[in-house]
């Protein structure tokens, strides 16, 4: 059995990208977990991440902050407010949009620990 696993949200890594942050809060990476990743990502009023699936992975994303319009892989999309989540399906094409006018915050978790990532073409 392995021993619990205690990540300090301060001492983690932000990315900083063109649209917004990812914190990457628990993974394999970090060696925090084996079987799943968790991770925080904000996005700026009006950005959005690219067009992106995950071949090896589910995806679920919930509102903390904000309001986001995500495409989902049938090509619909739904808005999400505070409380309001998404599953994503593995190798489903998506994409968040914070439409606000103030930074959206979003917690992310797959069935990974190991979270693959493919952009799409722009």
């Amino acid at each position: 059995m392995k021993n619990a696993s205690v990540v300090r949200g301060d001492e983690v890594e932000i990315v900083q990208t063109t649209w917004g942050t990812l914190q990457w809060l628990i993974s394999a990476r970090n060696g925090s977990s084996d079987a799943m990743t968790i991770g925080r990502v904000t996005f700026k009023p009006g950005q959005a991440n690219p067009r992106h699936h995950h071949p090896n992975c589910e995806e679920t994303l919930v509102v903390v902050t904000g309001q986001i319009d995500h495409l989902l892989p049938d090509g619909s999309s739904v808005m999400l407010r505070p409380g309001d989540g998404v599953v994503i399906p593995r190798n489903g094409v998506h994409q968040a949009r914070n439409t606000g006018d103030t930074e959206a915050v979003v917690i992310v978790a797959f069935d990974s620990a190991n979270r693959e990532t493919i952009n799409e073409p722009a």
